[in-house]
C-alpha cells in the first residue's frame, strides 16, 4: 500500500513536471516567435530577396560602393538650388550628410554654404557606413575642387562598419544591398569588397547560399546565436538572446546583442577609416575636416549629462592626433529649442536643426586660423 502510494506521488509529480515544462515551452515558443525579428537568428534563407525586389534595386546598384544616388549633377552631389561660387568643402557620409528629411536647399551643407558665400559640395548617400564613405572619396579624389574634404558620421555608424549586407544589421532597411567592409590585418586596414560585380549578380540576393556568403565576415550575423527551431525553451538559456534584448533595438534593427558596439571589433575599424581620411586627404593636398554629426537621442543625452555612444571615443582619438573634429551634437545640444523644433520625425536634423548645424560648423571652421584662416563671409 504504502509503495502504491509512493508510486502515485512520483506520478503526479511527473505529471506536474510534464505540465511545467510544456507550459514553459509553449510560452517560449509564443515569445520567441512575438519577438522573431528582433534577434538574427541564423536563417539565410529569411534574408533572401524576391525577384521584384532584387529589381527594384537595380537602378542604384553600384558593384563598388554597394549603391549610390543617381543625381545628375556633374560629379553626383547633391543639387544646390543656389551656385554661390567657388566650392570650400565637400562633404561624405550617410544621410545625416545628404539631409534626409529636408529639401536641397535647408541641408546644413547649404547653411553652412550660405554663411560662408561659398558652396559646399554635399556627397552624402542614404545607409552609408563610413567605409563606403571613405570609398566614394576615394573615387572622386583627384577631379574634387575643394581646399577642404569632410567626413560625416553619427555614433550608431560604428555598427555599420563591420556589416556585409545591410539587411543582418537593419532586418526592414529600405536598402538591402551588400556592402564592402573593411578588416584590420596586422594594424592596417584591408578591403573585403562585397562579391556582386554586376548588375545581374543581384539576382544572386535570391539564394540562400549568397547570404551565407555575405555572413562571413558580418558582425551581425556571426554572433553566436541558435538556431530558430523546437524546443524553444532552449533559447531562454541563451545569454546572447538576452544580450539583445536587453539591447531594446528598434524593431527591425537586430545589430550584435552587444549593448555597447564600441567597445568591440568596430571601434579599432572605425577609428581606423578615420585615420586613412585623414592620411588620403592629407595626402592629396587637402585639409581633412570630420564631423560627428547628432541624432535626436544624441542630443537629449548630451543635455541631460549621459554618455553619447561614440562621441567620446572620436573626440578623444581627434585630439590625440590632431585632427580636425567639429562636435555636432555639442553644438546642437547647447541650442536652447526643444528636440521637436531640432528633428524631423525621422530622426535627422529638420530644416532649423539643419540651419543650426551648419551656421556652427562654419563659425568652427572660421576659427581654424591654420586651417581656414581665409573663409570669410561673403
Amino acid at each position: 500500500m504504502a509503495a502504491l502510494t509512493r508510486a502515485r506521488r512520483v506520478g503526479l509529480w511527473g505529471i506536474l513536471l510534464a505540465l511545467v515544462l510544456l507550459a514553459s515551452e509553449a510560452l517560449s515558443a509564443a515569445f520567441f516567435h512575438l519577438y522573431r525579428d528582433r534577434l538574427p537568428f541564423r536563417e539565410p534563407a529569411r534574408y533572401t530577396l524576391t525577384p521584384e525586389r532584387i529589381a527594384s534595386l537595380r537602378r542604384h546598384f553600384d558593384p563598388e560602393l554597394g549603391w549610390r544616388s543617381s543625381y545628375t549633377t556633374p560629379l553626383g552631389e547633391r543639387p544646390r538650388p543656389v551656385m554661390r561660387g567657388p566650392a570650400w568643402l565637400s562633404v561624405f557620409g550617410d544621410s545625416f550628410v545628404h539631409g534626409d528629411e529636408v529639401t536641397d536647399a535647408e541641408t546644413w551643407a547649404q547653411a553652412a554654404a550660405a554663411a560662408a558665400g561659398r558652396d559646399v559640395l554635399n556627397f552624402g548617400v542614404g545607409g552609408y557606413g563610413p567605409d563606403q564613405a571613405l570609398l566614394f572619396h576615394r573615387r572622386l579624389a583627384r577631379r574634387l575642387p575643394t581646399p577642404v574634404v569632410g567626413l560625416g558620421f553619427t555614433g550608431e555608424n560604428v555598427n555599420r562598419v563591420v556589416n556585409r549586407y545591410r539587411p543582418f544589421y537593419f532586418r526592414e532597411t529600405g536598402l538591402p544591398y551588400p556592402k564592402p567592409r573593411f578588416v584590420l590585418r596586422e594594424g592596417r586596414l584591408e578591403l573585403v569588397p562585397q562579391p556582386l560585380r554586376s548588375v545581374e549578380e543581384l539576382d544572386r540576393l535570391a539564394d540562400p547560399e549568397t547570404i551565407e556568403e555575405l555572413g562571413r565576415g558580418d558582425a551581425h550575423y556571426e554572433t553566436p546565436f541558435p538556431e530558430f527551431a523546437f524546443p524553444y525553451l532552449r533559447l531562454a538559456f541563451h545569454p546572447q538572446v538576452w544580450r539583445q534584448v536587453a539591447a531594446r533595438r528598434p524593431r527591425g534593427e537586430l545589430g550584435t546583442g552587444r549593448t555597447n558596439p564600441w567597445r568591440g571589433e568596430g571601434r579599432a575599424v572605425f577609428l581606423a577609416v578615420l585615420d586613412a581620411f585623414v592620411a588620403e586627404a592629407r595626402g592629396d593636398g587637402r585639409r581633412a575636416l570630420l564631423l560627428l554629426l547628432p541624432g535626436a537621442e544624441d542630443v537629449r543625452a548630451a543635455r541631460e549629462g549621459r554618455g553619447v555612444p561614440g562621441r567620446r571615443a572620436v573626440l578623444e582619438h581627434c585630439a590625440a592626433r590632431g585632427y580636425l573634429c567639429f562636435d555636432g551634437v555639442g553644438a546642437l545640444a547647447d541650442v536652447a529649442a526643444s528636440p521637436e523644433a531640432l528633428f524631423a520625425p525621422g530622426g535627422h536634423p529638420s530644416a532649423e536643426g539643419n540651419r543650426r548645424l551648419g551656421e556652427a560648423l562654419f563659425a568652427f571652421a572660421r576659427a581654424q586660423p591654420a586651417i581656414l584662416h581665409d573663409l570669410t563671409p561673403r
